[in-house]
């Protein structure tokens, strides 16, 4: 995908925020070329991995060329209970039997379980490695993927261990909304509701009166787009 084609938003002084569809490719390419590492690591669940981990797997081997950098999976159960003591304990594991290194990049490719758990186990890797935020839900795009809110629940109550560690960049490919079920999207659509209530009045207004104008909107941008690309 051209640089053309997406569109970057600005956080923090940095242009981090890259929306688009069909990013894939521009992912692979864009984190190989300005996120150098010996070991790069996709973490997602089995829902996420079976729509989308291949892509990213034929991508890092079409893109690597001659590069001795290795590409890493890791799939774990979906839900909230992944998000946990244990969870990020698993995953640290792994990365250390596979001889990860703080020269390691993590892509968390999921939505905000995935998002949380991996960026806290990012921020405490090593001290602190390098990550990636590729969400796929509309709730993880447009609220958990942004700002750097890492953390896992305990049996006291949900995100009570964690810490803030910005992502390198994240990736909003609006192509994943094609899989996603219709409550998800609501779920993400009540976020982006209270968001204008607390920022812009008008903004909140719209979207109270022409609530089913905007989804039907949304929905046929969508699928209009996707059959384009």
């Amino acid at each position: 995908m051209a640089a053309a084609d997406v569109r970057k938003i600005s956080i923090l002084g940095k242009e981090s925020i890259h929306c688009g569809f069909h990013l894939v490719p521009y992912v692979v390419r864009t984190v190989l070329d300005t996120l150098p590492a010996s070991t790069y690591v996709l973490i997602t669940d089995t829902n996420v991995g079976n729509l989308h981990l291949s892509a990213f797997q034929t991508e890092f081997a079409n893109a690597k060329g001659s590069s001795s950098s290795r590409f890493l999976t890791y799939v774990i159960p979906p839900g909230e209970t992944s998000k946990s003591r244990e969870g990020k304990a698993e995953i640290e594991d792994f990365l250390l039997l596979n001889k990860c290194t703080r020269d390691t990049v993590i892509l968390a490719l999921g939505g905000g379980v995935i998002g949380d758990l991996v960026g806290f186990v990012a921020a405490t890797f090593m001290r602190g490695v390098r990550f990636v935020q590729i969400p796929t839900t509309l709730l993880a795009m447009v609220d958990s993927s942004v700002g750097g809110k890492t953390a896992i629940d305990t049996p006291h109550g949900k995100n009570l261990i964690g810490s803030f560690w910005q992502p390198e960049y994240i990736f909003i490919d609006a192509a994943f909304l094609e899989t996603l079920p219709a409550r998800e999207f609501s779920n993400g659509m009540a976020e982006v509701v209270k968001t204008a209530a607390i920022w812009n009045e008008a903004e909140f207004a719209a979207l109270e009166s022409r609530s089913s104008e905007i989804f039907a909107a949304i929905q046929n941008a969508i699928h209009q787009l996707l059959g384009a690309h």
